[in-house]
């Protein structure tokens, strides 16, 4: 395991420099890559923060970078995959705070997003002028744009590093984290994260089918993908990933749901409910309060059961149920939840990933006591 608590080298001279945060699992991953070259006998650095995250990593992630490089005001520039607060809204801080003359690459399309977080066209640089030849640094290093469009933005762009083999790939192949996962590297553990953060964001299987298409395009092959969020993938798993993902149905494929599948989604939801109660939440003294559960749920042999819209009810038992209960405990139901709907090949639930209103209250059972 390696302690995440560090900058983390994962090629030469790039380095995972991100936050985790044990109770979440949903994670950045910003990078910096340190480009050096001693050609006609000076030193010449050039330095790259990509996806810098959002500003509640700020901190954790500025002090990581100047345990890099000395200090962050050494930041030549930004990649930006896409414009998305949790992915690129801190890059206004590093440039004002640090680096106030670092260049920003990025589409066209994010940067009219990105331009809303305070920074000044003149510093901006649109990787599609780069797609044919790739962009040559001050260092001789040449670095490659792979757009990827609605994945998950239109002017989604992967970064490649053909000399380190390493491709950043924004939010494709990323995914959400077991509780506590304490590895930078993904395994087969990683799909169901990595299924449910793809079909929630992802608008269409063909969008990831021609993304994928153009990753095994690449020459020289990629060795590391290293993605925004969850897991890295190297070796063996980045084949079996792309294969994974390419057949999956996301988005728009998703949106017909048939009450075919409410066996199937009463399964998810014993499995959900079982997981509450077992850490002592009153679960139907909860669920009893919310009338829209009364619709399509129904008493039998003692216990609710869903009558129709599976996956809907599903979702809002887990939204009134982020309400009442700690954040440990709903973090246990939410992946109870992802694995079971992942068993039975059932769509993601839409779940609010990033805190789905979790109290800070501890959990009241049968034998609750008012003040």
């Amino acid at each position: 395991m390696e302690d995440l608590q560090t900058s983390i080298a994962i090629a030469p001279g790039v380095y995972w420099v991100g936050k985790r945060d044990p109770e979440s699992i949903f994670h950045a991953n910003p990078f910096v890559r340190v480009f050096e070259s001693d050609a006609g006998g000076a030193v010449q650095w050039f330095t790259m923060l990509i996806d810098p995250g959002s500003p509640s990593d700020c901190a954790v992630v500025a002090s990581k970078v100047a345990g890099v490089l000395g200090s962050a005001a050494r930041l030549s520039a930004f990649f930006l995959n896409h414009q998305d607060p949790d992915v690129a809204s801190s890059t206004s801080f590093f440039s004002h705070r640090f680096a106030p003359r670092a260049h920003v690459l990025c589409s066209e399309d994010t940067w009219r997003l990105v331009v809303h977080y305070g920074i000044t066209h003149d510093r901006f640089r649109a990787t599609e002028r780069h797609l044919r030849r790739g962009l040559t640094l001050p260092t001789r290093h040449v670095v490659t744009f792979v757009p990827t469009p609605y994945c998950h933005f239109r002017g989604a762009t992967m970064l490649y590093d053909p000399q380190t083999r390493v491709l950043f790939s924004g939010d494709l192949l990323g995914g959400l984290s077991p509780r506590g996962e304490g590895s930078l590297w993904a395994d087969e553990t990683a799909w169901p994260g990595m299924r449910a953060f793809h079909q929630i964001y992802m608008p269409s299987r063909v969008a990831i089918q021609r993304a994928v298409a153009s990753i095994r395009a690449l020459s020289p092959a990629p060795e590391i993908i290293a993605p925004q969020h969850g897991g890295l993938l190297r070796g063996e798993w980045i084949e079996y990933y792309l294969r994974r993902l390419e057949s999956l149905p996301v988005g728009v494929e998703l949106l017909d749901e048939s009450d075919d599948d409410v066996p199937a989604w009463n399964h998810v939801l014993r499995k959900i409910l079982a997981t509450a109660g077992n850490a002592g939440a009153d679960v139907e003294r909860i669920l009893s309060t919310d009338e829209m559960l009364a619709d399509t749920t129904r008493f039998e042999q003692g216990r609710r059961m869903i009558t129709h819209q599976g996956r809907w009810t599903v979702e809002h038992t887990m939204q009134t149920l982020g309400g009442a209960l700690d954040r440990e405990t709903m973090n246990v139901v939410v992946l109870e939840a992802l694995a079971a709907a992942d068993v039975l090949q059932l769509p993601t639930p839409q779940l609010d990933l990033e805190g789905m209103g979790y109290t800070t209250r501890p959990i009241q059972g049968n034998d609750d006591q008012s003040d």
